[in-house]
């Protein structure tokens, strides 16, 4: 009798091990964002499905926290035509949260941050949730990939 309860304890230890495994996995998996026009992909967290929105307008591609907007930017991928990133790239990163992250031919791609405070400062469930997403920016930025 006790070796039955033996085997079926470890039987269940197995079960809910796994279980948590394959909740991790899950997880850790991301949401590949795919910029056709643009040619990039960026791998967003999972987590943020649902919950924000991508603007795209012109060479300019937006993506906001939705519990914050009309503000709540987190983030933007901005394609530059090389001559005038050469010429102004570099000031205006001393100015704001601006990098490059790639350059395929004559476009640049860049990635920043807004300069500005994004959500309520007296609703702390709205703070929460956007410092929440903000925490995983870098994270997205350094997921950026070029598509040929």
């Amino acid at each position: 009798m006790k070796g039955k309860q033996l085997v079926l304890v470890l039987l269940l230890t197995t079960l809910c091990i796994l279980n948590a495994c394959a909740d991790k996995d899950e997880e850790s998996q991301s949401i590949v964002y795919e910029n056709t026009k643009q040619h990039f992909t960026l791998d967003i967290p999972r987590k943020w499905k649902d919950k924000y929105t991508v603007l795209e307008a012109g060479n300019r591609i937006t993506f906001s926290d939705k519990t914050n907007e009309p503000a709540g930017q987190l983030f933007m991928i901005e394609v530059w035509p090389k001559a005038k990133w050469d010429s102004e790239g570099e000031e205006l990163a001393k100015i704001i949260h601006i990098a490059k992250l790639g350059e395929i031919g004559d476009a640049v791609y860049t990635f920043h941050t807004p300069s500005d405070v994004q959500y309520v400062p007296d609703d702390e469930n709205k703070k929460q949730h956007y410092l929440s997403m903000f925490s995983d920016v870098k994270k997205i930025r350094n997921s950026f990939k070029l598509r040929q």
